[in-house]
């Protein structure tokens, strides 16, 4: 075993350390260090009695009660009061970590550092500890270097107490709605009724009925108001930003140590893996909309030809509602078009400056020719063709999915809802399931490389003005119960009686969840209680608002289906792109992934729950680009850097990709832009995949067998991520959940002195075999601080 340095990390405020691994050397470490040094008991016992006679004893060993402390350190630097020690594992066998092990108490202390010295070694844990009684799995060689840090006096005060007791209650939040523990069921046995009754509640959540006898019901949007305004306050918090923010720091100065001790390791590691590279692992496009999920090239080309081998085909029809019935050429004709004409920078649909802090701008774009009427004819499902040249177009994007070109990826696109008719459901099913007859292309839109998201655009103003067909005196008013009851009752309908509603059934099946969609940072009304039949009028209601009452009903949705076998949804909406950072307060209560989410780097008590309760983050760094933050000033580096749950996705490649392969552009970028080595490309990857909604037998198949126990559980040969990072990052967030909890339940001190005590023991060691390792050492000024 070779030693590197314990010098100590520059302070962050007032909290001397920088991170954490383990809290005192395990029982296997101190074997080690016994075998290099050829050491019993008894030789450290005579060591130890000599040192306590030095005097230079104070930088030898950590004093344990607080006068000793506070008298030994007065005239002693830093270093002696808190320290980083850097260790690369001796042996072949693993340093695999395991846990914290549980402080002994204090009289029995000398007894116990040195029982283990005589124990049987055994092979040290690569995944998980093994139960009470069972010996250490055996696995191949896992050797890396860890950094420990002990942490001194004046580490944990009062305001980490107060700190942490909020970070509990902010997760306690995030489990009432999330983890669904407030969510209630009156008699499980009723779900699975043919009796079962429906409507849509005046409060704006779906009601299921058994007799009269509501049978799910879930927090009201009071009680979402009143914990949303709390979380609001606690992120807000002066002590908890302070606590927050060192948390952060050290996260990142930890990845910066392990790669720098660990780099060239993880590299020959991920080269051992045989059989696999980035390019064979699977990734997935978790964030991308169907309208722009070709790119402009693919666009560009399938256009032209429809031009040249279907130009009398009509487009437009009278019977349909358009203003005249035309074929393709003469929309082209009318418009001044010519096939020559046909390139990418005349559809004008590549992002631009003009779309830079600009949605409005952006929204046009999806206009080719910035002619609503094309968009009519090739991006939308309801049209006289009835969606056909989207469909072809939808076809040969997943056909390249299907091929594996150049990599294996997968998608999961989102086809728009709006609410504003009850029969958009079901055109969306006969969309998807229709058997297209295509000599290139046939059968449904259905994939098995992509799963469909359902984005429900926030446009209540268009609704409002607009007025949707009435379906009683009540929604004259044009409610936003209106859009819910839009939105909701064909699904839950058709969960309730899919013999009645077999298309929608069936289209359920083939949809993994749900996203919210639009500008965040339009303008909005105040959050408050007020009911969806109450509000008639044309503002737009609180972002918070609206998530509220989607994810209310989709909870009840979840909880019908579950019942009943059925596959469930999550609720995935964009959030933190731009507009109010507190938006990100109630995505974290509510949701399991959200796409986007870069304003987390301006508000770092989310930041610090997100990362603790990894929730998912699908960034699109080139989409942000063109539309709120320069790539240079993406927060997707450091937050990849600190361990949060964050991967790539392309978000409209029609928009702002130029290759063929959008996500794999998306990759490159970043890895050119954000200095990634290839591990971290394959970790990003595997996040994609634990974040999307596909099965649990396809995660299997890309992820290993037990990949839902944990992420050192995931198979390297499938995700191409070493062992050796997976180890690192599960070790991190185990020992932050575990400080969280220490520190909150007021133990903070008491595990404080004994890993003082524990540093003592450990630097003593590594002096020794500093010292011992060579029989003569010249002399140095710095050598009795040893």
């Amino acid at each position: 075993m070779s030693f590197e340095g314990w010098g100590p990390p520059a302070p962050i405020g007032n909290l001397r350390s920088v991170s954490m691994v383990k809290f005192h050397l395990e029982e296997e470490d101190l074997a080690d260090i016994e075998e290099s040094t050829s050491s019993d008991e008894e030789q450290y016992e005579e060591d130890e009695a000599e040192a306590a006679t030095t005097p230079s004893s104070t930088d030898r060993k950590i004093a344990v009660s607080d006068s000793a402390m506070n008298s030994s350190t007065s005239s002693l630097p830093p270093s002696a009061r808190y320290a980083s020690i850097m260790i690369p594992a001796a042996s072949s066998k693993g340093r695999g970590g395991g846990g914290l092990p549980t402080p002994t108490p204090k009289k029995d202390r000398k007894k116990t550092r040195f029982s283990s010295m005589k124990k049987k070694k055994q092979d040290s844990p690569a995944r998980e500890r093994p139960s009470e009684g069972e010996a250490w799995p055996a696995r191949d060689a896992l050797s890396f270097t860890r950094s420990l840090v002990f942490y001194g006096q004046g580490s944990i005060t009062e305001e980490h107490t107060t700190a942490c007791q909020y970070i509990q209650k902010a997760r306690a939040m995030r489990e009432k709605y999330y983890g669904s523990t407030h969510t209630n069921i009156s008699n499980s046995d009723l779900l699975t009724s043919p009796d079962l009754q429906f409507e849509m509640g005046k409060d704006g959540v779906a009601v299921i009925t058994h007799e009269d006898e509501n049978v799910i019901t879930v927090p009201s949007i009071e009680d979402f108001i009143s914990d949303y305004q709390s979380l609001v306050e606690i992120c807000s918090d002066g002590a908890m930003r302070s606590f927050c923010f060192q948390r952060l720091q050290m996260l990142t100065s930890v990845f910066k140590m392990h790669i720098t001790a660990n780099g060239s390791v993880e590299e020959a590691a991920k080269s051992n893996i045989l059989g696999t590279d980035f390019y064979r692992t699977m990734k997935v496009d978790n964030h991308i909309h169907l309208a722009a999920a070709a790119t402009a090239k693919q666009f560009v080309i399938y256009v032209k030809s429809k031009l040249q081998n279907e130009p009398n085909t009509v487009v437009l029809d009278e019977k349909y509602g358009d203003a005249e019935t035309k074929t393709l050429i003469e929309v082209f004709g009318d418009s001044g078009l010519e096939d020559d004409h046909l390139t990418i920078d005349a559809f004008s649909v590549l992002a631009d400056h003009t779309v830079y802090q600009r949605f409005d701008n952006f929204n046009s774009k999806y206009s080719p020719f910035r002619m609503s009427k094309m968009r009519q004819i090739f991006l939308k499902t309801e049209n006289c063709l009835r969606g056909r040249y989207f469909a072809e177009l939808t076809k040969i994007v997943l056909a390249r999915h299907e091929a594996s070109k150049g990599h294996n990826s997968a998608a999961e696109m989102r086809l728009s809802i709006y609410g504003m008719e009850r029969t958009e459901w079901l055109q969306l099913a006969k969309w998807i399931l229709r058997d297209w007859r295509n000599d290139d292309y046939p059968g449904p839109v259905l994939s098995s490389h992509n799963r469909w998201m359902v984005q429900v655009p926030r446009l209540w103003r268009i609704y409002y003005k607009k007025g949707g067909r009435a379906q009683s005196a009540e929604e004259e008013k044009r409610s936003f119960q209106g859009m819910l009851e839009n939105l909701f009752c064909p699904i839950i309908e058709a969960t309730l009686r899919p013999e009645e509603n077999p298309e929608i059934a069936e289209l359920l099946t083939h949809i993994v969840g749900f996203d919210s969609v639009d500008d965040e940072g339009a303008a909005e009304e105040p959050c408050d209680c007020t009911r969806p039949l109450e509000w008639t009028q044309e503002k737009n209601p609180a972002y918070c608002w609206q998530l509220y009452y989607l994810w209310a009903n989709i909870e009840v949705l979840n909880v019908l289906r579950k019942s009943r076998g059925l596959n469930t949804f999550a609720f995935r909406p964009h959030a933190g792109e731009t507009g109010d950072t507190m938006h990100l307060a109630a995505t974290y209560m509510l949701c399991p992934c959200i796409a986007h989410g870069i304003n987390l780097d301006r508000q770092v008590s989310l930041q610090y729950l997100y990362y603790l309760d990894q929730v998912g983050l699908s960034i699109s760094p080139l989409s942000n680009n063109f539309l709120f933050r320069k790539i240079a000033h993406n927060p997707f580096p450091k937050l990849f850097k600190r361990g949060l749950n964050v991967t790539l996705s392309t978000d409209d490649p029609l928009l702002f990709h130029m290759s063929d392969d959008a996500l794999l552009e998306e990759y490159s970028v970043a890895r050119a832009s954000f200095d990634l080595s290839m591990t971290d490309m394959s970790e990003i990857a595997r996040n994609s995949i634990l974040q999307s909604g596909f099965e649990d037998s396809w995660k299997k198949k890309w992820l290993g067998p037990n990949y839902s126990k944990g992420i050192t559980h995931c198979d390297e040969t499938k995700t191409h991520v070493p062992l050796i990072r997976a180890k690192f990052r599960a070790e991190h967030l185990a020992m932050e959940h575990l400080l969280v909890h220490l520190i909150a339940a007021g133990k903070g001190r008491e595990v404080l002195q004994e890993m003082m005590v524990q540093f003592g023991l450990a630097r003593d060691a590594h002096r020794n075999i500093l010292l011992n390792s060579f029989s003569e050492v010249p002399s140095f000024p710095e050598q009795n601080q040893l």
